[in-house]
């Protein structure tokens, strides 16, 4: 297994996209985009790249077999397939790589307020356990760079179900989706020994891209491959 969280380095987009963007969504050129997949294709190791149409939602995908490059209405990938790439593509949301070691397995979620809400990451892992006979004290997550409580102002109309994870500075609330996303995890069994989370804020980092910064700006990369 290999996985990596890219930043916004070593690419071929132009601002505000620059410079390794991956997504095309974005309204950066496509053919940059996809020099800059090539690139990470490259750094992961994998002649193929599945990524996803994500839409802040939890439904899951298992590929047994990758027909297309991008799968449509998805915000989770599960595959035991070998040399495939998983990619979320994030810019503040958090990107989440999972790994059965022993039954080699792999999954990615993109997990941004509404995916953690209805949790996806939970989700993933109980289709890897009904689909692939994964174990919860055999997966490995990994939780790459995200937006962090220090960043994340919220309205109060949009704090429902996370009322644990608030902080209130004067009239302005905060909410922390990463701690809710680890809690949720060791819930269903997810061992603390198991769960790395970066420490890195992506708003506060100008290394990575971030919506909440910059507006419209392009998409980093957690990846994930056997």
């Amino acid at each position: 297994m290999k996985y990596l969280f890219s930043d916004r380095f070593g690419g071929s987009s132009k601002p505000p996209f620059d410079s390794l963007n991956l997504a095309l969504h974005v309204e950066d050129d496509s053919s940059a985009v996809q020099r800059n997949r090539e690139v990470l294709a490259k750094m992961l190791g994998v002649q193929k790249l599945a990524f996803m149409d994500q839409v802040h939602k939890s439904n899951i995908k298992v590929i047994t077999e990758l027909k297309n490059q991008t799968i449509k209405q998805i915000d989770a990938l599960i595959t035991n397939l070998k040399g495939i790439g998983l990619c979320v593509m994030v810019a503040d949301c958090i990107p989440v790589l999972l790994h059965d070691e022993l039954n080699a397995v792999i999954a990615v979620a993109h997990a941004g307020r509404n995916g953690v809400k209805q949790k996806i990451v939970n989700k993933t892992i109980q289709k890897m356990l009904s689909q692939f006979n994964s174990k919860v004290q055999n997966i490995k997550v990994y939780l790459g760079p995200s937006i962090k409580s220090c960043c994340y102002e919220v309205k109060e109309d949009t704090t429902q179900g996370f009322e644990k994870y608030l902080h209130v500075e004067g009239e302005k609330i905060y909410i922390d989706i990463v701690s809710k996303c680890v809690d949720d995890m060791q819930s269903i069994g997810i061992e603390a020994k198991n769960i790395e989370v970066s420490p890195i804020c992506t708003c506060c980092d100008e290394s990575y891209f971030s919506y909440r910064r910059d507006g419209k700006t392009g998409r980093f990369c957690g990846a994930i491959m056997l």
